[in-house]
């Protein structure tokens, strides 16, 4: 493992994981509002707003770290794996979370699939970056 990069790679991709959720938070709020009828979110709890970048810097260095166990295994090369490893990650994190929302709350499912479409676009980001650093 190249610790260098490694370490690049994981500062990078929790300051990029910071800046996504931000962004697609807002624009996913914007659609849902717009489009959809859905009701704004209430403001978000200061407290947790302030340990946002902590979660942000682990879930980062997270995806780098499972990132360079399976980059080996991954197929393609270059930003390819990255989409390969976004798939999975997609998968995993963001459709689980779906399945399990929409089974254990009153969630609106339009709400739900506004978050599956910018979990996908923010995953695939985040891990092509992972790639195109880590190498």
């Amino acid at each position: 493992m190249d610790v260098k990069r490694f370490i690049i790679a994981g500062i990078v991709v929790s300051v990029l994981f910071l800046v996504l959720d931000g962004l697609l938070g807002v624009a996913g709020g914007l659609v849902g509002e717009l489009v959809f009828g859905l009701a704004a979110a209430g403001q978000p709890d200061e407290s947790k707003m302030l340990i946002s970048p902590v979660f942000e810097l682990i879930n980062g260095f997270m995806l780098v770290a499972v990132y360079a166990i399976i980059n080996g295994s991954l197929p393609g090369k270059g930003w390819k794996k990255g989409i390969s490893y976004g798939v999975i990650v997609w998968g995993l994190r963001v459709v689980m979370w779906a399945f399990s929302t929409y089974m254990m709350t009153d969630m609106s499912p339009v709400f739900i699939g506004i978050s599956v479409v910018a979990g996908l676009v923010e995953v695939l980001i985040l891990c092509v970056v992972i790639a195109a650093i880590y190498r």
